[in-house]
């Protein structure tokens, strides 16, 4: 019913399948790092999926640092 080309077909297309979601998984998870740390998660996911997440993460720990003191301006308030 089925010839051999057809499974090999199918065994392809699935494979890719597998090997895009294992890409992009850790685009995203790069991408909303990103976001944490004001870069567009537009932009970062852009980087690590034409390139690699690794080129991605680069990217984010280069492009913009977060803030040092953050985390202290939120806490105090003068008033």
């Amino acid at each position: 019913m089925f010839s051999s080309s057809s499974y090999l077909l199918t065994a392809f297309w699935l494979m890719l399948g597998i090997v895009a979601l294992l890409w992009t998984i850790p685009c995203g998870a790069v991408a909303g790092w990103g976001v944490k740390r004001g870069i567009s998660f537009r932009t970062t996911f852009l980087v690590s999926i034409f390139l690699s997440p690794l080129a991605g993460i680069i990217f984010v720990w280069i492009a913009r640092p977060a803030p040092a003191n953050a985390a202290l301006t939120q806490t105090v308030s003068r008033g």
